[in-house]
């Protein structure tokens, strides 16, 4: 069996590989590990030779050189004298320790500063109280399974869909298990091997995992001072399966899309067959408005637009009630496969759900002023520790997006030592081009985050100790 994969193959694969932000080797090595992460390039097959791939690329070969040294660097490349480059059996599940999951794991460090996750509120306590009764009677003598979601629960996330603009039936709603959920269902049903995601870069860290765990391409579009890059978006989407953008508040940086940005993107995308897969997760923190922050529902096409949604971050992330948004054909395929995962989310919980969303308005203002104080108070202790970080003003969110003018994976380094975590840039992106941020929660009291900074700052090479702004 001749297992040596050819140049052309590699080039239709890889598309439109270059980047606008990094040198041309490390954008082709970036290439290659999605490929190869996604098995499209099969393991104990023989990458095409650095000459034959460099012509077939049009670049020099040093370019192909340095991509394969990076390759074998980071293990995915088996150099074997006399027969070439294999590449290399794909790596143990849950090996890569940088996962977003980390965060949520058994062995907690004294304190967390990666997550922006938001403790629950007593409104939640309420609502699972007042559920007991609900069980009684027809209820308790049914097979307890919706796969799809309650019909009572659906009824009203198709409501306030409606109410704020976007007309919609319980049809067009599947309940999900969280946000998590529906990103994973998505990107397992619409982004497998084959196929090129395009996600904004940098991005929450549950998307990156999702679709690149789900076998297909995945490709950065740069995202600087709440704009995505519009000509590196007309350059990918053609080719793109799926869009996956946050426009209502963005996740790391906590920035808002104005709307003239939305349009223009919901125009291009409405060119070429991509499904827009606009994630609401923080739409619901909004820090200067009273109402859930808008996303693509006005712009984008509604037969291609999956909106994701969920209560975690109005309520609590433990009640595991997410859903997703869009056309009845697509919730109907994304239904089936949800089935083949689990029989539905818990019925107390999504009873507990129906209780809960009457309240939604009130708890975005409670949460809104928690928030707005808490970060007054987060920056405050960031500039006394660290003046030379900066950072644009969040519209929203649990997270400031933080330039330490520096290396954050040695900060982050040396923080894990004294018992901290930290989560730098890198965790947000496929390209590595966010190595200086950090992004903090703003949610913890000032005098824990102020302890936790200082811990960190001690640990500092006196040299280092205060980065010199560029």
């Amino acid at each position: 069996m001749d297992t040596r994969i050819d140049p052309a193959k590699v080039a239709r694969f890889l598309g439109a590989w270059r980047s606008q932000t990094l040198p041309d080797y490390r954008a082709l090595a970036h290439g290659l590990t999605s490929l190869i992460d996604g098995s499209l390039l099969p393991a104990a097959h023989v990458l095409p030779s650095q000459r034959r791939l460099a012509s077939a690329l049009g670049v020099a070969r040093g370019t192909v050189v340095r991509a394969y040294g990076i390759l074998h660097e980071s293990g995915r490349l088996e150099p074997r004298r006399g027969s070439g480059n294999y590449v290399a059996r794909p790596r143990a599940v849950g090996s890569d320790i940088d996962g977003r999951l980390l965060s949520f794991a058994d062995r907690s460090p004294a304190v967390d500063l990666s997550s922006g996750a938001l403790p629950g509120d007593e409104l939640v306590a309420e609502a699972i109280g007042a559920v007991g009764p609900m069980l009684s009677g027809d209820r308790l003598a049914s097979p307890g399974y919706s796969p799809s979601g309650l019909p009572e629960l659906r009824s009203l996330i198709a409501e306030r869909h409606t109410n704020a603009g976007l007309a919609t039936s319980p049809e067009q709603i599947l309940v999900t298990a969280g946000a998590q959920q529906a990103v994973w269902l998505i990107a397992n049903a619409l982004a497998g091997p084959g196929t090129l995601t395009l996600l904004e870069d940098p991005t929450y860290r549950g998307a990156l995992e999702a679709f690149a765990g789900a076998g297909g391409r995945v490709r950065g579009v740069p995202f600087d001072n709440g704009h995505l890059d519009l000509e590196a978006l007309r350059d990918g989407v053609r080719g793109a399966a799926v869009l996956y953008v946050q426009s209502p508040i963005h996740n790391p940086t906590g920035l808002h899309y104005p709307s003239r940005h939305r349009r223009a993107i919901g125009e291009i995308a409405g060119r070429c067959p991509a499904i827009v897969v606009d994630d609401h997760s923080q739409a619901d923190l909004p820090w200067f408005r009273s109402s859930p922050a808008p996303g693509m529902e006005a712009f984008a096409d509604p037969d291609r637009l999956l909106t994701i949604a969920t209560l975690s971050k109005l309520f609590w992330g433990g009640l595991r009630i997410g859903w997703i948004r869009g056309p009845s054909p697509l919730i109907r395929q994304l239904g089936t496969l949800k089935s083949a995962a689990d029989l539905g989310a818990a019925v107390p919980d999504q009873l507990a759900a129906t209780l809960l969303l009457p309240h939604s308005r009130t708890q975005l203002r409670k949460r809104r002023a928690v928030l707005l104080a808490r970060y007054t108070e987060a920056a405050a202790t960031v500039r006394e520790i660290f003046p030379s970080w900066t950072w644009d003003q969040p519209a929203g969110g649990t997270g400031m997006w933080v330039d330490t003018r520096g290396d954050a994976t040695i900060l982050e380094q040396r923080a894990a030592r004294a018992g901290i975590r930290l989560a730098p840039g890198r965790l947000f992106s496929r390209t590595g081009r966010w190595n200086r941020h950090l992004r903090l929660p703003v949610w913890p009291k000032r005098e824990t985050m102020a302890e936790a900074l200082r811990t960190v700052r001690s640990g500092l090479e006196p040299s280092a100790s205060a980065h010199r702004p560029r």
